[in-house]
């Protein structure tokens, strides 16, 4: 469990419960302003329409063509090969503004082609606002929270690049992956907020859909992986620098991560060091270092975002991999995970995404690659990791 005490976090590695303190932060990917797959009026003329008709028919067999609700709409005979043959469709249509989809609808394979929406430039001047806030509370965080043998200010900016290494990876993880599967996505904004944390997390926006699942994947998977792997380094680098202390026996500590509990044993601060105990009752515990505390916060939302959950990382690519009911089922199932743990604020918030349905990626037919469903074990190692035993 999370507790200020005296500027200090402290964390005890034989405490197995926690109480209902949650964590808000969060790191959700909208999806916004993405193409409809029906038009109210006419946007082609007959003659564009051949011309889509035979850019279609260069890549895909056509079995019947047509205007279905005003919309270019063809059926494509099974099976044949259509994950490549999508992608070089977008490319073709991209100078006529036009965008695709292919969804199988009852039994069959059914193109589409409607026009590409408007897209409104995003003002950068919000995203350094925001930045620059959270560096502000984030310093003022580590100032609170560095132990007393440690410079307050020196607590202050090691927490802050920490924090922000931790946070800043994840979003340009999912940033460098849309800009390379040619999604349109906002530079991250980063959330200010007040301690324990200094930061409510940071999200980017998606304003276009992925174009097939390996994208969608690759984008929700990218961000929770090199987001642990910089949270496991500033937990590495924050153990050894933090101090140990006795507190009386139930006060609340943080709980602690699987991954925090392999690696203590080998990186932990001397037992040399550890003070007398002031009196019975008590019993020793971790006081961490600023850049520990930021490894912790980054292994806790790695976690939180890979439950494969509504718009979560996890809900990405269990959409990807799985499709919209295996998803929306385990959306239940980490809700309740979420109000058990005492995540009140973070299962509201996914509550209230489950209420939309996902998108799905523009190709919504083609399968997953097989390196991609490889995987899914690695990432749900990672979880488990990052997951608190009960032990």
């Amino acid at each position: 469990m999370i507790r200020t005490s005296r500027r200090r976090i402290p964390i005890n590695f034989s405490t197995t419960k926690h109480s209902n303190t949650t964590t808000k932060l969060k790191d959700t990917n909208a999806m916004s302003e993405i193409p409809r797959e029906t038009a109210e009026t006419p946007f082609i003329q007959q003659s564009d329409f051949e011309k889509v008709t035979q850019i279609v028919s260069a890549g895909f067999q056509v079995e019947e063509a047509l205007l279905e609700h005003n919309v270019p709409t063809y059926y494509l005979h099974q099976p044949q090969e259509t994950k490549q043959a999508f992608l070089k469709l977008l490319k073709n249509l991209e100078s006529m503004n036009l965008v695709a989809f292919l969804r199988r609808v009852n039994g069959r394979l059914v193109l589409k082609i409607v026009p590409k929406p408007s897209m409104k430039p995003s003002n950068i001047l919000v995203n350094w606002i925001l930045f620059f806030a959270t560096v502000a509370t984030t310093f003022v965080t580590g100032y609170l929270i560095s132990p007393e043998v440690i410079n307050p200010f020196i607590g202050g900016a090691t927490f802050t690049i920490a924090m922000l290494a931790v946070l800043g990876t994840h979003e340009m993880g999912h940033k460098i992956t849309a800009n390379k599967e040619g999604i349109e996505a906002t530079l991250p904004y980063f959330i200010p907020g007040p301690p324990p944390y200094g930061t409510f997390g940071a999200v980017i926006m998606q304003k276009s859909l992925p174009p097939n699942r390996d994208a969608l994947f690759d984008v929700g998977a990218n961000g929770p992986i090199v987001g642990f792997i910089v949270g496991v380094a500033a937990a590495i680098i924050g153990l050894p620098l933090s101090i140990y202390d006795w507190v009386p026996k139930g006060t609340p500590t943080l709980p602690v991560p699987l991954l925090l509990r392999l690696i203590e044993p080998f990186i932990s601060p001397p037992l040399e060091t550890v003070p007398p105990p002031p009196g019975p009752g008590y019993i020793p515990v971790i006081v961490l270092h600023p850049v520990a505390v930021a490894g912790w916060v980054g292994l806790v939302v790695t976690m939180l975002n890979l439950l494969p959950a509504a718009m979560l990382d996890g809900g990405h690519v269990t959409r990807s991999v799985a499709g919209e009911k295996l998803r929306f089922g385990l959306t239940f199932l980490s809700i309740l995970y979420l109000f058990i743990e005492g995540f009140y604020p973070m299962a509201i918030l996914v509550l209230f995404m489950s209420m939309y349905k996902h998108p799905g990626p523009l190709d919504d037919v083609s399968n997953l690659s097989t390196s991609r469903k490889l995987l899914v074990v690695v990432l749900m190692v990672i979880f488990v990791l990052c997951f608190f035993p009960a032990f």
